[in-house]
């Protein structure tokens, strides 16, 4: 298995040495356009057979003969329907012999039939087919097709977040842009709801350092299932700020120099509150009672600032 954040590099290399892989694998953590890196893929491969083709998002496959694309989202794909795909792609191909690929979205929602036929054609390649697959949930996937296939890992690019940050409002953009999951996300309303959870998070912080019972009762009230990804991710950035400095001239919580000292005093290690809020992350994910899993982060961030 090879990891590598430049997946536009692992491609032109094996072009370039005439070795592409007849399977990949794209993945990323949770956020990450993990898209735009195969649609990348494709068009290099296509111009390196001479087919000059412009590909931006996934409607500009249609027009390809060459290119079959199967969404994992549709859980109604079955061994039948991949064989069909199969099939159209050679038969509709106006070049019998040229790099035939398929595209497979989500490989992670894939059901057992159809990941079962999938197997066999990643086991057993077939001339000219290059398999192309993406997914968000690496752990998801099943074992033998990673184990199979080439894996190229995707940075997140906070830069492209950054710059949609900017176009709204450039006050804090590079920090700000921290706190978005994806790029969809970013937009002015989104942005006036993080700027208040910012000024009412700090406040309750600063709050706390006089009465720490602040923190379960008005953190609490504050926190709901609506934006529960950008507490934890403010929260998270305030304790990274205590411990490192991120930006002398836009620090993230501005004319609060003073909260930034009283709580660098407590030399609270910011990798408890890291492991802390993934704890956190996951259990409201796998458990249905989110008030005590609200609770239990509080109890636990409450003893970690007293």
């Amino acid at each position: 298995m090879k990891d590598c954040c430049s997946s536009i590099n692992i491609i032109k290399n094996a072009i370039k040495t005439n070795k592409l892989s007849h399977a990949y694998l794209f993945y990323g953590s949770v956020g990450t356009n993990v898209e735009k890196p195969i649609l990348n893929a494709i068009e290099l491969i296509l111009k390196n057979k001479n087919k000059e083709i412009k590909i931006s998002k996934i409607e500009d496959l249609n027009n390809c003969y060459d290119i079959q694309v199967i969404n994992t989202n549709n859980k109604e794909i079955l061994k039948e329907q991949f064989d069909q795909k199969i099939t159209k792609l050679f038969e509709t191909s106006l070049e019998k012999d040229s790099i035939k690929i398929l595209y497979i979205k989500n490989i992670d929602l894939g059901n057992k039939i159809f990941l079962n036929k999938l197997l066999k054609f990643i086991e057993e390649p077939v001339e000219n087919l290059i398999i192309l697959m993406n997914t968000n949930y690496l752990d998801k996937v099943l074992p033998t097709i990673k184990s199979r296939t080439q894996n190229i890992f995707i940075k997140k690019n906070i830069k492209s977040k950054i710059d949609l940050v900017k176009n709204i409002e450039n006050k804090n953009a590079s920090l700000i842009a921290n706190i978005f999951v994806d790029d969809q996300q970013i937009n002015k309303d989104n942005l006036e709801i993080v700027n208040d959870l910012i000024e009412k998070v700090v406040l309750i912080l600063e709050k706390s350092l006089k009465n720490i019972f602040v923190i379960k009762e008005e953190l609490f009230q504050l926190w709901n299932k609506n934006n529960n990804d950008y507490i934890l991710k403010i929260i998270q950035l305030f304790f990274y700020q205590i411990n490192i400095k991120i930006d002398d001239e836009n620090p993230l919580f501005i004319n609060k120099d003073k909260l930034i000292i009283e709580f660098k005093k407590k030399n609270i290690e910011f990798i408890k509150i890291q492991k802390l809020i993934e704890k956190t992350r996951n259990n409201i994910k796998n458990y249905a009672n989110f008030n005590l899993q609200k609770i239990n982060f509080l109890n636990e961030l409450e003893n970690e600032i007293k």
